[in-house]
């Protein structure tokens, strides 16, 4: 069992910084400044953290987690890059900390405003909404080469799960979303690092040409151009009569593209990543595709920031309902606290897709409005299958979705058995169906897809 959610809040004392000037140094000793105190201790309330040597982000972390507001400015003297910083200096000094001075006054002037409250299991959510809203900014995203996943949030500092609890928030509304980026990642390693190019369908090689296509009318041949040339002729390797006149004896009907290696030729090459981490090649099919956002702060977001706890109270309004297909925004509802739930307790919680790839066809035999029956009386059955605890989102005639709180994804899969024989006996026409399970960070993918 886990905490009560009663317990204690995490407050920032409301000391003004211009009264209370005292650094956190991280990375050595710092150089004694006259006028200014460097010696905070972990913990302790400061006007902000200073990096004056190479800091691991774990270093960083750690202070942070320890720190009365977790938003508090940086300073970085270090080039410490993939860590979160408001300013940057060359060197430590009486000028450089009335610069600093000047850039942190409006972010002491907001942090003050309204001080820092949280749960310890939301902490780092709040934080993020907290950031935004103190650096007046939106949460961008930026390519980073350097980093296996190619996109990182300079605001928010290199952090694990950072995407994972932005899009929980998104799903709460207390963010908005815009597109920034779709990477795809190798299906090995995991990395977006990857180079893109064109592959030979028969042998996987990327040496191609691209050669002109030439359609001889008369036996109806259709090579590329290399294969007709001999010395300065055209002759057909089919029936070996020469082709004298474009547009009687032949036409060139486009491009075409030929491997040199294996001399096969294809109007439309395959496209293969090969991961610059791990040098696996792997095909479109495989590279899972995640798609990045920038995210601005709702009225939502600074509601949740106001009452220091993310917003559960639309939860028990839905649950009161019972169990019925939901709608894909109170789908998200419940599955984010269903997460959150098994973060802080450290609980299995699943999430399947019922997909039905045939549906298409279906519509087509039966008609909209029969399809449309079809598909209700699936789901139907599927609510009728799961446990009272369980959940059913749908989003259209194309899927359905279930949550499985305390479940692994692996006993998952004895459910799925159940539900195709309940689809089989609720719907007259034989319905294809897959099941894709996930759990942990992959839960956010699979929402992700709508």
């Amino acid at each position: 069992m886990g905490t009560s959610s009663a317990q204690p809040l995490v407050r920032m004392t409301d000391v003004s910084p211009a009264l209370e000037e005292r650094f956190f140094v991280l990375g050595g000793e710092p150089p004694p400044i006259a006028g200014t105190n460097l010696h905070a201790r972990v913990g302790s309330p400061c006007a902000g953290i200073i990096l004056i040597n190479h800091i691991e982000p774990a270093e960083l972390a750690a202070v942070l987690g320890q720190a009365p507001d977790p938003a508090v400015p940086i300073a970085d003297f270090e080039h410490n890059s993939p860590l979160r910083h408001d300013f940057v200096g060359s060197s430590l000094n009486v000028e450089t900390i009335a610069e600093l001075k000047h850039r942190f006054a409006p972010v002491w002037r907001r942090l003050a405003e309204l001080p820092f409250r949280a749960k310890r299991e939301e902490r780092a959510e709040l934080t993020m909404l907290r950031l935004a809203y103190s650096r007046d900014a939106p949460i961008e995203a930026v390519l980073t080469p350097g980093s296996p996943l190619i996109v990182e949030y300079p605001l928010l500092g290199t952090a694990a799960g950072t995407r994972r609890q932005l899009e929980l928030l998104a799903d709460l509304d207390l963010l908005h979303r815009r597109h920034f980026t779709r990477t795809h990642a190798c299906s090995k390693c995991g990395s977006a690092r990857l180079h893109v190019y064109e592959a030979c369908p028969g042998c996987s090689g990327a040496d191609l040409v691209e050669e002109t296509l030439v359609h001889h009318y008369r036996c109806g041949c259709q090579e590329p151009e290399s294969r007709f040339a001999q010395d300065q002729l055209l002759v057909c390797p089919k029936c070996h009569r020469v082709l004298n006149h474009l547009g009687v004896d032949y036409s060139k009907p486009g491009k075409i593209v030929v491997c040199r290696a294996c001399g096969a030729a294809n109007s439309e090459p395959l496209i293969h990543f090969v991961c610059l981490d791990c040098a696996t090649v792997t095909p479109t099919e495989g590279a899972a595709a995640t798609d990045w956002y920038h995210y601005d702060l709702t009225d939502e977001g600074m509601r949740a920031l106001r009452d220091g706890r993310l917003p559960r109270f639309e939860i028990a309004c839905l649950l009161e309902h019972g169990t019925h297909a939901y709608s894909p925004h109170e789908f998200r509802l419940l599955a984010a606290e269903e997460m959150r739930v098994a973060r802080q307790f450290q609980r299995s919680f699943s999430v399947a897709r019922v997909s039905f790839p045939n549906i298409e066809a279906d519509r087509h035999a039966l008609g909209p409005a029969g399809m449309n029956v079809a598909f209700r009386h699936a789901v139907d059955a599927i609510v009728e299958t799961v446990r009272a605890s369980d959940f059913v989102g749908v989003g259209g005639a194309t899927s359905v979705i279930i949550g499985f709180p305390e479940t692994a994804a692996a006993d998952v899969r004895d459910t799925e058995n159940r539900i195709r024989k309940a689809i089989q006996n609720a719907v007259v026409v034989p319905l294809e169906l897959t099941v894709d399970v996930a759990e942990g960070d992959a839960i956010v993918e699979m929402l992700a897809e709508g």
